[in-house]
């Protein structure tokens, strides 16, 4: 039966342990933080009472740090030395607290043979077949994780470029061992396609563009998180795993059509207000006044990208599924519209949302029919999610099988399952 054990470190932003340490700090430096400190001795004794060789100790050090730092002439001795000061940090620190959060169990014999496949990456640097070979004996000899971080840490010292398979190898990698996302992205040298590349809207690990944006300004809650300009910037932010602009550029290509359409100033406020649950009021601005805003912050992220980049028209929206969508749109707005009605003022003699209610899935069929179906589809999915409103399992099928044809990420239609099962 392979070896299995629970992932140690899931809990940390980033990196952690001795792989952090010897890419940043030299090799006596105090962690400053109990948790960290755990980590680097764990660490540490993991590989002061292995059977690994002085010289497999020193070049895999070495090479982490590029060649910057070392552990001297006695490796084990400045091992000593970390699991002392770590455990006089431990001793005088915070005890630990209660264990909680998810648990991430670790097939250790399934991870190191993954590891493994991966280390002759780095045989081609200077040295290279001697630093795979060492980082090999860590990965089989004495730890799986450790010897992986230590991998990722050689890789981002050499700045060795990273195609896009591998790194979605490594990030299964890090999911397995429990890691926090950017400790494998953070300092990584990816090739990434172009943000305007078809194919990046597959690695959005959620909803993305304009249907995103409503849902960050999502009723009154947005206030007490950030103000206006950060809801847009957090929009605009690429998450972990997309192709850097990406977010932007969705953004923006939304937010031009809308802007550029033939709808009327008071149907794009309705539209506002619905898939917001009458969210941000816009404080007077008019509502072309506020997609130019959102516009001007995209822009000036992808020139952070592409200084010579300009907003010109948007791409032609594909309305080939334009009659898929309105089924599926026509099909949930009775319980749409209800669920409108009945939010947040069930039991009401009047309410303004009752009038909303009647006008949610006509200004969405507008979207659907003048502007764009992949939009008008991720809005129908942002107002489902924003008044659960209810979907039958054959319902949720067919969103999940349009959504890959509009290529969403595998967890786009997944949040929206999840979030009516909380619901």
């Amino acid at each position: 039966m392979p070896e299995q054990r629970e992932a140690r470190f899931w809990n940390f932003d980033g990196d952690f342990g001795i792989s952090l340490l010897i890419a940043t700090d030299p090799v006596d430096a105090p962690t400053g933080d109990v948790d960290e400190a755990r980590a680097l001795r764990d660490d540490a004794r993991l590989l002061l009472d292995s059977s690994l060789p002085d010289e497999v100790l020193r070049t895999v050090w070495r090479a982490a740090s590029a060649g910057h730092r070392g552990p001297g002439t006695d490796p084990r001795s400045a091992l000593r030395r970390i699991v002392e000061k770590c455990e006089e940090e431990i001793s005088v620190g915070v005890p630990e607290p209660e264990p909680g959060g998810p648990t991430v169990v670790v097939d250790e014999s399934a991870m190191k043979e993954k590891v493994l496949a991966e280390v002759p990456a780095v045989s081609g640097l200077p040295a290279g077949p001697q630093v795979a070979s060492a980082l090999a004996r860590v990965v089989a000899d004495v730890d799986a994780d450790l010897g992986f971080r230590l991998f990722l840490r050689v890789l981002k010292a050499y700045t060795v470029p990273v195609d896009l398979e591998r790194y979605d190898r490594y990030r299964e990698i890090g999911d397995g061992f429990g890691y926090p996302a950017p400790l494998v992205h953070h300092g990584l040298a990816v090739r990434w396609p172009r943000f305007d590349d078809a194919s990046v809207r597959r690695r959005f690990g959620r909803d993305f563009g304009f249907s995103f944006i409503a849902g960050r300004f999502h009723g009154d809650l947005w206030q007490h998180s950030y103000t206006v300009e950060e809801g847009v910037r957090g929009v605009v932010a690429d998450e972990v795993g997309a192709v850097p602009g990406a977010s932007a550029f969705a953004l923006l290509q939304d937010t031009s059509r809308l802007q550029r359409s033939p709808l009327p100033d008071d149907t794009l406020t309705l539209l506002w207000q619905v898939t917001t649950g009458r969210g941000y009021d816009l404080d007077g601005l008019n509502v072309r006044q506020w997609l130019h805003h959102i516009t001007d912050i995209c822009t000036e992220r992808l020139r952070e990208i592409d200084p010579g980049f300009t907003a010109g028209t948007p791409e032609l929206a594909d309305m080939s599924h334009r009659d898929v969508v309105l089924r599926e749109l026509r099909d949930t707005a009775p319980a749409l519209t209800k669920a409108v009605h009945d939010s947040p003022w069930f039991g009401a003699d009047t309410s303004p949302w009752f009038e909303l209610s009647e006008q949610a899935a006509p200004v969405l069929e507008q979207i659907v029919t003048q502007v764009d179906p992949d939009l008008g589809f991720r809005l129908l999915l942002r107002t489902v999610r924003t008044y659960s409103v209810p979907v039958t399992d054959e319902r949720l099928m067919r969103y999940l099988a349009l959504g890959r044809e509009f290529g969403y990420g595998r967890r786009h239609i997944a949040d929206l399952v999840d979030s009516l099962r909380e619901g």
